[in-house]
């Protein structure tokens, strides 16, 4: 049932805005779990642990990991040119709770983007349509 939500959202995503698949994703798990004796509680649906975002060959490589994640419905990754307006350039749905690290990785391809300076940060919804941002980076050279 998930993977059907997780298809209606993206086939959502695709006709209304045309950028759920916008560049090459991946994702990967930890190899360890959180134990008993270091669980944290979670206060917010997902605990980031880093943001960073490096150029390679014309292209930004987004990265990001959390160290838990509950009722998480979707990342978006925004970026922006002027650290005021920031526009979802992508969408990763999650739909799994987790006590373990996460890792991902996603690749925006700049295309038609012609400034500098660009900023990236992650917009985190939950299942109940609650929202944080992670912080702002930009790409290191």
């Amino acid at each position: 049932m998930k993977k059907l939500i997780v298809l209606v959202y993206i086939a959502a995503a695709t006709f209304l805005f045309g950028y759920a698949k916008a560049a090459e994703l991946t994702y990967n798990a930890s190899a360890y779990a959180v134990t008993e004796a270091n669980k944290t509680t979670i206060d917010f649906p997902v605990h980031f642990e880093d943001l960073t975002v490096k150029l390679i060959n014309n292209k930004a490589e987004i990265n990001w990991s959390t160290r838990a994640e509950k009722n998480n419905k979707q990342f978006e990754i925004q970026r922006s040119t002027d650290g005021k307006r920031f526009k979802t350039i992508a969408i990763v749905f999650t739909l799994d709770d987790s006590n373990e690290a996460k890792h991902y990785a996603f690749k925006d391809e700049l295309k038609g983007v012609k400034e500098k300076k660009l900023m990236y940060r992650i917009k985190q919804v939950d299942t109940s349509e609650g929202y944080t941002f992670s912080e702002t980076v930009s790409p290191a050279l």
